[in-house]
Order: structure tokens, then C-alpha cells, then sequence
């Protein structure tokens, strides 16, 4: 399609001067998931209207607009602009504030919110002090932890540590035994992350016993007060391991983050209740736009 282009690292400036003046809370909208899930995906974008517009090819995703707000009709004319190229072609992470203020959407597009996809969203604050019955549980286990590994360290993520972190990785996935299509993508996603990490403005933590990883988390800047965190992953084998990953992590971000978005559920069961029994503040809607 003419005027589409490929999104790649060379794009990351282009990328935060837009996001920074025109944040988007949805973690797609992230440089680093643009980018690492976008070199899985062939992400292109273009420009509309002065417009930044993001768009996976694989699944003929058009990202709602960066950049000041376009009329429903103005949208309903970027749809057909795809459309004899790719003919699924939807329009998607259109924002609840936006659908709201133009409820004449409803008239041009058939509004789908998939709950699968929502962002679940937590106050920092909260995931470090565990007040409440509610998590009471999360905090007697980090305490477990702590008593165990009294000797634990938490230390960033640096570039001579990255070969680790994926070897950490591949081991995890294959004392699980753990497949299938999402996961192995995840894994690929996560193989871009650390080969790109000097080029991203991505950040994590290890949690470290005895020279060995138990855990690490990867997260990125989404807005002036929220976080994104990209990936998590922990030793099942030590007790506690994936609490005092999640409770570390927020401690390391408190202070300059008031909120941390810890993506989707995509449907998973049992990931489902794991973050639901961090009891979100708010999940961000994910909303699928198709013309009527």
C-alpha cells in the first residue's frame, strides 16, 4: 500500500517525540512493544492528516491515530484508505475518552470492546505497601521469601547481563515444557528486547540468589506517571519467587510512577486470575472498530 512504512529502530526519536506529546496509556502503544513486537508483526506506519497511524499487516490492525483527535467521519475515510489493500482491515484501540465525546461513532462504527485485551492497571503505592485482606496473601508470601533467601539481591538489568536473562529464559520454557503459538511469540519478543537494549528506553530488575537468577522484570515508560512492564519471569521451584518479582519491581519504580500497567490477559485462565488477584485499580478497554 502506498505511503506505508516499515517501523524499525531507526524510528525511536520519531516515536517518543509523538508519544511524548501525545501519550497513550494502552501499553501498545509503548516504543518498546512497537518496536519488539513490531519487528514479529512487520509493523508499518504512515502519516494522516499530520497523523501518526500504526498498522500490523499480519492481522490488518489500524492503530487509532497519534496526534490530535480526527472526526469519526475523518477516521471512517482512514479505514477505506486501507481497505482495497487489505480488505479486513479495523480500526482498533480507539480510546473510551474519545468514544464518549463522539458518540456519533456508534453510528459509523461497530464498537467491540474485547475484555481479552484489556490493560490492567495498578497504583504503585499499593503493590508495595499489600495493605488490605485482599492481599494479605501476596504479602505473607514475599515475607516467606525474604526469610528463606535472606541473602537476595535486586540488581538492574546491564548489558553484561542480557546473554543470561535469555539463557534464564529458555531454561524456563523448557523445564515447563511451555509451547504454544502466544508463548513462543512472547520468547521471540523478549530475544528482540535484549538484542535491541541499548537502542530502547527499556529498564529492568533481577532478583539474584546465590549468582543465579530467580527472577527479572523488563518495563518502559509510558506516560509522564505510568509504567509499562513488558515481561516477568521467576523460578516456580523458590516459593514467593513471582510475588517479591512483582513487589520489587514496584518498589524500584515508586517515586517516579504513580501507576504500572501490566498488560493483557489475552484470555489465559490462569493469567487472568493472577492479575486479578493483584485487584487492578482500573483495566484500560481495548476497542475494535469495524466499519458498518
Amino acid at each position: 500500500m502506498p505511503g506505508l512504512i516499515p517501523l524499525g529502530l531507526a524510528d525511536t526519536l520519531m516515536l517518543r517525540d509523538y508519544l511524548d506529546k501525545y501519550p497513550r496509556e494502552n501499553c501498545d502503544y509503548t516504543i518498546t512493544n512497537l518496536i519488539v513486537w513490531g519487528q514479529i508483526y512487520q509493523n508499518q506506519y504512515l502519516m494522516f492528516k499530520d497523523r501518526l497511524v500504526f498498522f500490523n499487516p499480519q492481522y490488518q490492525y489500524i492503530l487509532h491515530p497519534v496526534g490530535e483527535d480526527l472526526q469519526p467521519a475523518e477516521l471512517v475515510e482512514l479505514v477505506k484508505l486501507f481497505k482495497p489493500y487489505f480488505p479486513e482491515a479495523e480500526l482498533i484501540l480507539t480510546p473510551q475518552a474519545y468514544i464518549d465525546t463522539h458518540p456519533e461513532m456508534g453510528s459509523l462504527f461497530e464498537l467491540v470492546n474485547d475484555r481479552d485485551w484489556a490493560d490492567y492497571v495498578y497504583d504503585i503505592d499499593k503493590m508495595v505497601n499489600l495493605s488490605g485482606k485482599k492481599l494479605a496473601k501476596k504479602k505473607n508470601l514475599i515475607s516467606q521469601f525474604r526469610r528463606a533467601y535472606p541473602q537476595y539481591k535486586v540488581m538492574k538489568i546491564t548489558e553484561d547481563r542480557l546473554d543470561v536473562i535469555l539463557q534464564f529464559t529458555h531454561k524456563w520454557r523448557r523445564e515447563r515444557s511451555a509451547e504454544g503459538i502466544y508463548l513462543m511469540t512472547e520468547i521471540k519478543a523478549i530475544e528482540n528486547t535484549l538484542k535491541a537494549w541499548n537502542s530502547l528506553p527499556v529498564e529492568g530488575i533481577i532478583i539474584c540468589l546465590n549468582y543465579k537468577i530467580a527472577a527479572y522484570s523488563i518495563f518502559s515508560r509510558q506516560t509522564n506517571d505510568m509504567v509499562t512492564e513488558h515481561f516477568e519471569k521467576f523460578d516456580p521451584d523458590k516459593k514467593g519467587s513471582a510475588q517479591i518479582i512483582n513487589w520489587e519491581t514496584a518498589r524500584y519504580l515508586q517515586g517516579r510512577y504513580k501507576w504500572i500497567n501490566r498488560e493483557q490477559d489475552i484470555g489465559l485462565e490462569g493469567l487472568r486470575q493472577a492479575k486479578l488477584s493483584y485487584d487492578p485499580d482500573r483495566l484500560l478497554p481495548f476497542y475494535s472498530t469495524k466499519l458498518k
